[in-house]
């Protein structure tokens, strides 16, 4: 291997321990909240975290197409500790992303040197990639640390000649298998660089004996998995069938231009297209920014030429190692895959390094070291600014980021358990409960949450919240609903399928009160509905109304509402009386129903502008308003 540089040592922890902070900052910071929601591949680990916590100790989940144990033990303890959060259940990952930092940093040391491993470290904090893969729940994220300590420690412990940095190796090395499926592609890897070791330079390739240091206690901690997977072939290798591009369903036919643009794509992924899927990635973002990415072409180009002229074996080693571990997005749909090209991670990134490191060196040799460092310093801050960028300014801010993490579904059990910890019922659809298991992990058991089947809602249910599937009729869930209630519908947040191109409310919110607020009308309208009480919400442009029914209306009625500055017509919030949640048509008598109008004001209009507000209501088939029955007219002006 490469003879390392030599640095003063404390300058060198100094740096590095800058590095890992600052990678920790990115990593930990609202990490149960952004990316929004929690979704469902998150979930499942968490709910399998909670079986481990009973008491169960499986080698591997079947669950949701199967998952490898080492992530999930660990969320196991976070959430022990924790709670049911999606904090909780992504602290882990975070914590994996921050322990790959100083672990990069022990691989391109030990391969190529100091300043390699400095620069490696500082490119896996500061890289898009490797950040977003830190603050989200998946057990992918665990096998490049693996990959790193295994792989740091087996070439540390052979250059030094100290067999147990060997064996350590070779346990982080069956550790692996534990994490990701993309591990099974790593024996090539290794394999076909042996190979080139035993071509290039016989005489310094290993004896026997060091490779048995390595081989068996890998075998040996992979052996209950490998037993496992030999037991039941099926269970642990049901997934790669479904994606491999060997699918007829997945290649179209045409097996060979399948795999030649999924080749391209691979390749193409570190500068110039990425994964598409928002889950992994801003979608398209390249794994480099401009800057680390020529600076990554220029070490690959290094690392190639040191192959070939030098048969250098730290080059060859990552140059086979990123080549191989492209191969389980390669070989299968969706390519470039960040989750399936995780095992490229972090070899990948000393390419970057590599690259600045000749950069400083051709420097050195000309006595412009310092220009040489600098520029470094430079593609590193600017690549860790355009991350910070991208991943906190476009992407956790992007509405269909928050859409496929189904965040709809977290807020809705937040909202259920606000509700539960108030002492109220919430009442839950469930159409809702099966189709998302964020709702089974993030809600705490509790007897006040009442499941309910195709909207037969329990009779006379009692202050709570009731949450239903929207696109139904909604009037036999609601009709068990007692009098003196006071109701309050809103529409729950939206939500987006994989599939689905436009969003759409997830849930229905109808929040009920006991309602002991006095009789106070401030407007009768033909028919017995009386308005009871108003609130303008200064700032939201909006007004809250509190309808009361004497009887019930048996029509559907329109509210109109209006915002005028001085005389002039502003803005219009016209609808159904109760909104589309609730409308009229479905009101019985005595219903006390909270409604929101908000008014979208024109620009340059504030709502501290607004000098009266005017609300009626009318017959929308007809267009004729009530008239109002406690006073001549038919409109109720209000001063806001």
């Amino acid at each position: 291997m490469s003879k390392p540089s030599h640095r003063p040592f404390h300058k060198e922890w100094a740096v590095l321990l800058l590095i890992i902070a600052l990678g920790a900052t990115l990593r930990l910071w609202q990490i149960g909240a952004l990316p929004p929601g929690l979704y469902q591949d998150e979930a499942y680990n968490g709910l399998d975290a909670l079986r481990v916590d009973a008491g169960e100790r499986p080698l591997y989940f079947p669950a949701n197409n199967g998952r490898e144990p080492f992530y999930i033990y660990l969320v196991a303890l976070s959430v022990s500790v924790l709670g049911r959060t999606p904090a909780a259940e992504r602290l882990p990952a975070a914590l994996i992303g921050i322990a790959l930092i100083p672990a990069t940093y022990a691989l391109g040391r030990a391969l190529f040197g100091r300043r390699v491993g400095l620069l490696g470290a500082a490119v896996v904090a500061l890289t898009f990639w490797p950040l977003a893969l830190s603050r989200i729940g998946f057990r992918a994220g665990s096998l490049p640390l693996l990959v790193a300590l295994s792989l740091a420690c087996a070439v540390a412990g052979w250059r030094s000649r100290r067999p147990w940095q060997v064996i350590l190796g070779g346990i982080f090395y069956g550790l692996a298998f534990y994490t990701y499926l993309a591990v099974r592609f790593t024996p090539l890897a290794l394999f076909a660089f042996l190979i080139f070791w035993y071509i290039a330079s016989p005489s310094t390739a290993p004896p026997r004996r060091w490779l048995v240091m390595f081989a068996t206690p890998a075998a040996l901690v992979v052996m209950p998995f490998a037993l496992l997977a030999a037991q039941q072939p099926g269970l642990v290798l049901g997934r790669v069938g479904q994606v491999s591009i060997l699918n007829p369903t997945v290649n179209g036919g045409d097996l060979w231009g399948t795999l030649f643009h999924n080749l391209e794509a691979a390749l193409g992924m570190f500068v110039w297209r990425g994964d598409e899927i928002a889950r992994h990635n801003l979608p398209g973002r390249a794994v480099f920014d401009p800057l680390t990415g020529a600076v990554f072409v220029l070490g690959v180009a290094w690392a190639l030429w040191r192959m070939v002229k030098q048969r250098d074996r730290a080059s060859a080693l990552t140059l086979i190692w990123v080549g191989v571990m492209l191969l389980p997005t390669v070989l299968a749909e969706d390519t470039p895959h960040f989750l399936r090209a995780v095992g490229v991670l972090p070899v990948a990134c000393l390419f970057p390094a590599l690259g600045m490191d000749a950069a400083i060196s051709g420097l050195e040799r000309q006595g412009r070291r310092t220009l040489g460092v600098m520029l470094a310093v430079l593609i590193v801050v600017a690549g860790g600014g355009l991350t910070v960028r991208d991943y906190f300014g476009r992407y956790v801010r992007d509405p269909n980021t928050g859409y496929l993490f189904q965040s709809a579904a977290a807020d809705l059990a937040l909202k259920i358990n606000a509700t539960i910890a108030d002492e109220g019922e919430a009442y839950l659809d469930r159409r809702l409960w099966d189709n998302f298991p964020s709702l089974w992990f993030l809600i705490l058991p509790n007897e006040r949450l009442i499941i309910f089947d195709n909207q037969n809602l329990p009779t006379s249910p009692g202050p709570g919240t009731i949450f239903l599937w929207p696109y139904e009729d909604q009037r036999p869930a609601l009709s068990g609903i007692p009098p003196g209630m006071m109701i309050v519908p809103r529409a729950g947040p939206l939500a987006r399928g994989d599939l689905e191109s436009e969003p759409y409310s997830l849930y229905s919110v109808y929040e009920l009160r006991l309602y002991h607020g006095q009789r106070l009308v401030l407007a009768e309208f033909e028919g017995g509905l009386q308005l009871l009480w108003h609130k303008d919400l200064v700032g939201d442009g909006q007004l809250r109304l509190l309808w009361y029914s004497d009887a019930a209306p048996g029509r559907e009625l329109h509210v109109y509402t209006a915002a005028f500055v001085e005389e002039t017509l502003v803005a219009q919030a016209d609808g159904p009386l109760g909104t589309n949640l609730y409308p009229s048509d479905g009101w019985r008598a005595g219903e006390v129903v909270l409604e929101t109008r908000t008014f979208n004001l024109p620009t340059g209009v504030r709502w501290t502008d607004v000098t009266r507000l005017q609300v009626g209501v009318y017959d929308p088939n007809t267009g004729q308003r009530l008239p109002r029955t406690d006073t001549p007219g038919d409109i109720l002006d209000i001063s806001p």
